[in-house]
Parts: C-alpha cells; sequence; structure tokens
C-alpha cells in the first residue's frame, strides 16, 4: 500500500503540459474571386435571345464555417486536422408582364486540410497566432435553369458539376483566455485556391475573417 501511495505521489510530481488536444470552431466571413464564374454568367445574359437579363446576384462574399482539432506538441505548437465550409451564388433574372427567366448558380465548397499553428503569448491572457492550412477543396456547381411564358408554357432544367483542387491558407489571429481552457479568437487570413494557376472554373482565393471559440483540455 505505502509503495502505490509512493508510487501516485512521484507521478503526480512528474511535470506535465496541462493542455494537450485543443477543439475550435471558427466561424467567418470570407470573399471568393470567382472570376471565371462571372465571365459565364456575363456571357450567358448577353446570349438568350438577346433578352436583357439583369446578373442580380454575381457570387457575392458570405459567411463560412471552419473547425480543427489540433494536438499540441508543446506548449506553443499546434498540428492537427481542420474542415471548412464555404458558399455563395450567381443569380440572373428577367421578369415582366410576359413571363419570367431565371438560372441560379449556386456554389458549395468542402475543405478538409492540415492545420498548424505556432502561439506567441503577448501576456497570461492574450496570444498571438500564426496558423498555415493546407489541404483539398471538393466543389459543386448546382444551376437550376427556369423559363415561364405566363398562359403558354414552362420550362426548368438542373445541371450539377463538382471540381476538385487544392488550398493554401495561411491566417494570424489575437486569442484571449476567457477562463482555463476556453479562448475566445479574432483572425485574419488569405485563402489561395490552387484552381487559379489551371484556369478552372470555381476558384474560392480571397479573404478570410474569422471570430470564434476555442477549448484545450
Amino acid at each position: 500500500m505505502k509503495k502505490t501511495l509512493l508510487a501516485l505521489f512521484v507521478l503526480m510530481s512528474i511535470p506535465i503540459h496541462a493542455q494537450s488536444i485543443r477543439i475550435t470552431y471558427d466561424p467567418g466571413f470570407g470573399t471568393y474571386s470567382m472570376a471565371n464564374m462571372r465571365a459565364i454568367q456575363d456571357y450567358t445574359s448577353k446570349h438568350i435571345n438577346g433578352l436583357p437579363i439583369q446578373k442580380v446576384v454575381q457570387f457575392p462574399g458570405y459567411i463560412n464555417h471552419s473547425a480543427s482539432v489540433g494536438f499540441y506538441l508543446d506548449k506553443n505548437i499546434l498540428i492537427g486536422i481542420n474542415a471548412a465550409y464555404v458558399t455563395t451564388g450567381g443569380r440572373n433574372h428577367l421578369s415582366d408582364y410576359s413571363g419570367e427567366y431565371k438560372m441560379d448558380m449556386i456554389l458549395n465548397g468542402y475543405q478538409l486540410g492540415i492545420d498548424s499553428e505556432y502561439i506567441f503569448n503577448l501576456s497570461k491572457k492574450v496570444d498571438f497566432n500564426a496558423n498555415f492550412k493546407v489541404g483539398y477543396i471538393r466543389s459543386t456547381l448546382d444551376v437550376n435553369e427556369f423559363l415561364s411564358v405566363y398562359n403558354v408554357d414552362s420550362k426548368n432544367s438542373k445541371e450539377h458539376l463538382s471540381q476538385d483542387s487544392f488550398f493554401l491558407e495561411p491566417n494570424v489571429s489575437l486569442s484571449y483566455n476567457i477562463i482555463r481552457g476556453i479562448e475566445a479568437r479574432l483572425g485574419i487570413g488569405y485563402n489561395l485556391d490552387t484552381s487559379v494557376f489551371d484556369n478552372k472554373m470555381i476558384d474560392w482565393s480571397g479573404l478570410r475573417t474569422k471570430i470564434g471559440v476555442s477549448y484545450s483540455f
């Protein structure tokens, strides 16, 4: 019994890192290049029987979601995995007394990659973080086209396309320790989609801002 108590005392006396895993959720706002998608939207708006089609939505920036699980290599270095979801879209539209035409182009991106971070301790409560992500992105495009000539006929067509590419995303952030193990985070970065080099249709390159929370244990 004495030996067991002594062994427990020795184990408890060994300094170990108090936190080994961090879970982070970073919702934010992103802007997206989509140069080729805008060109396609512009072309289709001008080549439908000369009708004055309006580009009412042109792939604006939108809310995105990101989550990571990181493992502390020491108190200042983490490495782990990250998953993120991004979305945007475009719409061409025309409506008058005779009928309606509408084309929606809905884009979704699903990212999965490696997430690494170095933490610079500025004070007991505040850290500056340098983060780098690299990985794979699967993009989908759903095109829904609708034409209705009132009291005559209507047509509806749908098309689904997908694209694979890779991304790099360096970013920096500040984190504030609210209570032990829980931090609020505020950051900004830039996502570079390799589609820009291949001249592919869907390019998610653009700024990323985030405001989130992490839990370390």
